[in-house]
């Protein structure tokens, strides 16, 4: 059994039938094998600056996870993915059952949608209980509870402005899809790791803005190299297609390089909105060098992100824990 399974069962009423055990079920099955990547930068950050509270470091760590899941868990639902990690997601293995009992695609696919967002609304509560829970003194635990808010005001914001860039009629311009990024991955899955690590550790107050500014652009970087692997993966690796943020246009450096050279109408045409064909509009991306503009972008990112950490604020111990993640931010396949 998941944690996450554990915290959102251990207050579930009984005798509300089978379907909720096995909607619950499903939660913990699709909350089980993520890359652990937040909880790790937090470790990374907390050890160095001089954290030594065990319990307080493996609290923190399941805190930023269930958040993530949680996010998961509703970005799959916004962007109208069935699949996660090359396995079915809530709301497919949702949508999956209600099938598997007769319901037709249209009352399946909407218990499915329900199972996600809720599920989801589960996991976000989770993850601010234990965050809430964390064993420190009353002010630290209002400063973390004040930071995790504004990752998640952030990330809520990127993930709608996600949403409502892919449904304009002309791509968002690369400032605005870096903006995007920064605010619906950043804020929550570099930014508040490092916050987090230093302001648990009891770490100098002159560390928080370099540790900020170096996760800003690490994360961004982290999300150009996740947007091209979202177009020119390979879906066997990454477990996810790479035709859904074509299909629906997503606001990423990809289409806002591409809409400033001539193979846009090309493209455009390609992404048409009644029959999109996103293996044309791939091969006039690659064509028009927008996976060489988009990665050169990550590149940038990363070196920004390094002369951040480069600060005098930052020890050397941290810098050192933090360097490989900067080194290896642009190897990513999946």
């Amino acid at each position: 059994m998941t944690s996450a399974h554990r915290i959102t069962a251990r207050a579930l009423p009984p005798g509300l039938g089978q379907g909720v055990d096995d909607w619950l079920g499903d939660l913990g099955r699709t909350t089980r094998s993520g890359k652990g990547m937040r909880s790790t930068l937090f470790d990374a950050v907390y050890t160095t600056a001089g954290g030594r509270d065990e319990a307080l470091r493996t609290a923190a760590c399941q805190a930023l996870e269930l958040l993530h899941e949680a996010f998961l868990v509703h970005d799959d639902l916004a962007d109208g993915d069935d699949h996660r990690r090359g396995h079915p997601n809530l709301q497919g293995r949702t949508t999956a059952r209600a099938a598997e009992r007769g319901l037709p695609p249209g009352p399946a696919g909407h218990l499915g949608m329900v199972g996600g967002l809720l599920g989801g609304d589960l996991l976000l509560v989770a993850a601010m209980s234990e965050f809430a829970r964390l064993p420190v003194p009353a002010p630290v635990l209002h400063r973390v509870v004040d930071e995790v808010h504004r990752a998640v005001v952030a990330s809520v914001a990127g993930e709608y402005a996600d949403v409502h860039g892919s449904t304009e009629d002309a791509p968002v311009g690369c400032e605005r899809a870096l903006a995007i990024g920064a605010a619906k991955t950043s804020a929550y899955s570099v930014c508040l790791p490092f916050v987090l690590g230093a302001i648990l550790a009891g770490a100098p107050e002159e560390m928080i803005d370099p540790l900020r500014e170096t996760g800003r652009h690490l994360g961004t970087a982290f999300q150009v190299v996740d947007d091209v692997l979202g177009v020119f993966g390979d879906p066997a690796v990454t477990g996810k297609s790479n035709s859904g943020d074509l299909i629906r246009r997503a606001p990423t450096v990809l289409l806002a390089h591409a809409r400033t050279t001539d193979a846009w109408p090309r493209i455009d045409a390609a992404l048409n909105r009644t029959d999109p064909d996103s293996d044309t509009a791939r091969e006039a991306l690659r064509e028009c060098g927008a996976r060489e503009y988009a990665l050169g972008i990550a590149q940038d990112l990363v070196t920004a992100a390094r002369a951040a950490l480069d600060s005098p604020a930052i020890p050397a111990a941290v810098r050192a824990a933090l360097e490989p993640h900067l080194a290896t931010a642009l190897e990513r396949t999946r």
